[in-house]
């Protein structure tokens, strides 16, 4: 289950960044969704295909660096659209990924 919700956030950052880019032209957007949204969708498929870990550590350290940058951007000048949009998903992605490890530990 956490694998799939990974997948989608992952899908979803990666839109995210192909939106930047023909909105804004924004080469920085475009590059950092495409780059994440691609780390996020393999640490998803490394959680399906068997190396659960590697995926899960992945998929947790990409989520907390892009809260991270967005929370950041946030306390300067919030905007619900990246902004707000990408801290809703990463910290839904992060308490997927708490919530899916204690769940594989049972």
């Amino acid at each position: 289950m956490v694998a799939w919700v990974i997948l989608i956030y992952g899908l979803l950052v990666a839109v995210g960044g192909v939106m930047g880019y023909v909105r804004a032209q924004s080469l920085p957007s475009l590059l950092a969704g495409g780059i994440s949204g691609l780390l996020l969708i393999g640490a998803a498929v490394a959680m399906m295909r068997g190396s659960f870990q590697l995926g899960w550590w992945a998929a947790l350290i990409i989520a907390l660096l892009l809260l991270a940058r967005f929370g950041a951007a946030a306390v300067n000048e919030f905007k619900m659209m990246p902004g707000g949009l990408m801290i809703i998903l990463s910290i839904i992605a992060i308490i997927a990924l708490l919530f899916g490890r204690t769940a594989m530990r049972a």
